[in-house]
């Protein structure tokens, strides 16, 4: 049964404005934003698995969660482009087996673009 949570205080979103986005450069603020985020998250134990994001399809993006701690399992919420978020249910369902799948399916996804891209 994993618990969601709002990002701990100092750690709000980054604030973007319409030149982010012309210029491109809200994606690097995003990802700023998710290792300093997922920095913090390590500290909470040694699972390999803290500061991860799992993310499912809502709507025209994704409800981003980031893993905060393992025992028990908590997320935070990645308030990020829309913010989707996902229902209670779900969360309170979720287990640390999940999370495990969830990453290692998107790690070989990323893996295998990337090899196809180098060839």
């Amino acid at each position: 049964m994993a618990t969601a949570y709002s990002a701990p205080e100092g750690f709000e979103p980054p604030a973007l404005n319409m030149d982010d986005f012309r210029d491109g450069s809200w994606q690097a603020k995003e990802d700023a934003y998710i290792q300093r985020l997922a920095d913090r998250a390590k500290m909470n134990g040694t699972n390999e698995l803290l500061g991860e994001v799992v993310r499912w399809q809502r709507g025209d993006g994704y409800a981003q969660y980031m893993v905060w701690q393992t025992s028990p399992l908590e997320l935070i919420h990645l308030q990020l482009g829309d913010a989707w978020s996902v229902e209670d249910a779900l969360i309170r369902g979720v287990r640390v087996s999940d999370i495990r799948a969830m990453v290692e399916q998107d790690k070989r996804m990323r893996e295998f673009f990337a090899r196809k891209a180098a060839e």
